[in-house]
């Protein structure tokens, strides 16, 4: 396991297992843990300069996320990147959305950064500075994935979005569906389907602004319905990954 060679910082007592979960999801996320490296305790508790105690509650956490995978007794290692996950995932995602957008098209302020967002994607507002940040969803945090541009905006559009809602649930459910298409969405490549993803995208960007809500459901179904994955490509990557598993 390539544990960083630079100590992390020092971290209080009163945010251990938050801390840590925050420092191994960037790490995961972020790629200094690849897909399949495996991850000890007594490395991590040198790395971190915490007890195993909040390690393997972050862990548990990771691994809710589908972010890790255990085996009992024989390993706990970094999941896979399973990019064919995306599609269910972001249906998933758009149902949660759906969810808020009468609550956020009625604020005109996240209304039209959400837009904004939709608009350019990788380029958009300060979503942080828009809204008021989540207070019990970690796995909100924003960590650099190296997921396509179209598939980032849409996840932190959604996280803003479901942030202005009534119902206090869906930023956390969001925010955790957002981390795990994140991750698997980094192996997509030149297997995603930009072009027709981008035109649903464009058509819920010209709803939001419009504040239709109809319209804007309509766009969400049509995304969650989007082909992402080649058939071909979905099959040949389960194959790999099945051979992994049974290594």
């Amino acid at each position: 396991m390539p544990i960083p060679t630079t100590p992390s910082a020092t971290i209080t007592r009163r945010l251990h297992r938050d801390e840590v979960f925050d420092l191994l999801l960037e790490a995961i996320v972020g790629g200094c843990f690849g897909d399949g490296d495996r991850l000890h305790d007594t490395e991590l508790e040198e790395w971190l300069g915490v007890s195993r105690t909040p390690i393997r509650m972050a862990l548990a956490r990771l691994e809710d996320l589908s972010l890790i995978e255990t085996a009992p007794k024989r390993y706990t290692r970094v999941s896979h990147s399973r990019p064919w996950l995306v599609q269910p995932l972001l249906r998933t995602l758009c149902s949660l959305w759906a969810l808020a957008l009468d609550d956020a098209l009625a604020d005109d302020e996240v209304r039209r950064a959400a837009a904004r967002a939709l608009g350019a994607p990788g380029d958009g507002p300060d979503l942080a500075s828009t809204v008021a940040p989540e207070s019990s969803a970690e796995e909100a945090r924003v960590v650099p994935s190296g997921a396509p541009a179209v598939v980032e905006a849409l996840v932190s559009t959604a996280r803003l979005m479901t942030r202005a809602s009534v119902n206090h649930r869906l930023p956390e459910l969001t925010a955790r569906i957002g981390v795990a298409i994140s991750f698997h969405a980094r192996s997509l490549g030149r297997d995603l389907d930009d072009e027709r993803l981008s035109r649903a995208v464009e058509a819920l960007r010209s709803s939001i602004g419009s504040a239709d809500v109809e319209a804007s459901r309509h766009a969400l179904a049509d995304i969650a319905a989007s082909p992402l994955v080649r058939a071909e490509t979905a099959a040949a990557a389960a194959t790999a990954t099945a051979r992994s598993d049974g290594q």
